[in-house]
């Protein structure tokens, strides 16, 4: 059975919504202490109020992507402030679609600053030792099915996700002698805000087209917490280094 305690100290990224919201409440209902990151604060404090161990539930409102240098500093100022960290959750991000002829040099640049250096700028601060608990402590990366199934709409979106993933293969190789882990979690179409907003994006009858691709139909933000809840407990001391695919049959 997953569990943790609540000296298990787990930093959850976009935890206002969707995939992250699920994450970092799955993760509290199991005995964690989470906390719970994103931009919009009030979202953050009604999820508290849903958690089944509120007193457990810290709020930190930053965003992610202002002044980037410093989030292996934030990283430490969350340590001093509720000890050293047990597992790191990163869920947050945007999606794009844009096609090799819509290829923007400054949007992309963007996209893989929000995409790529943000998460890998966290790891750092993580893997510094003052920060983590040692043996047994975890990052993970939700990255994305198209990383591993890519569209021609989804080019920069794709590509930014593609090396989150060999970035955390690396990771693990390089953490693996101080006992740490770095897996990712790679989904498909899932119900959430974002998922609603691609939808708008590329118009009812492409997202039509897309959903039909998936045998088990479009997942659920449980569907993802559950997977991430399992890679970051101690049940998952000998998983690091892997891309797990959940996309519903998908490819």
């Amino acid at each position: 059975m997953i569990s943790f305690t609540a000296e298990q100290v787990i930093l959850v990224t976009d935890a206002s919504s969707g995939i992250g919201a699920a994450i970092a409440l799955e993760l509290n209902s199991l005995g964690a202490t989470v906390i719970a990151n994103g931009r919009n604060e009030d979202k953050l404090e009604t999820n508290k109020t849903r958690a089944a161990f509120p007193e457990r539930f810290c709020v930190e409102a930053r965003d992610l992507a202002c002044e980037l240098e410093s989030l292996p500093g934030w990283i430490t100022d969350l340590r001093k402030r509720y000890g050293k960290l047990y597992g790191l959750a990163h869920a947050a991000g945007v999606t794009l679609t844009a096609s090799l002829r819509e290829y923007d040099l400054t949007i992309a640049r963007t996209m893989f600053d929000l995409l790529f250096h943000v998460p890998v700028l966290l790891a750092k601060g993580f893997a510094d030792k003052r920060n983590n608990a040692g043996p047994g402590s975890s990052m993970l990366f939700i990255a994305a099915a198209g990383a591993v199934l890519p569209s021609p709409a989804l080019l920069i979106y794709s590509s930014a996700k593609g090396a989150l993933i060999t970035a955390a293969r690396c990771m693990s190789k390089e953490l693996a002698s101080a006992g740490l882990r770095v897996n990712c979690v790679s989904p498909g179409l899932v119900k959430t805000p974002m998922c609603d907003e691609f939808a708008a994006l590329i118009g009812a009858e492409a997202f039509s087209r897309l959903t039909d691709a998936y045998p088990l139909g479009l997942g659920e933000s449980e569907d993802i917490s559950a997977a991430a809840a399992y890679l970051l407990s101690p049940q998952a001391r000998w998983i690091t280094g892997q891309n797990l695919l959940l996309a519903g049959g998908l490819g």
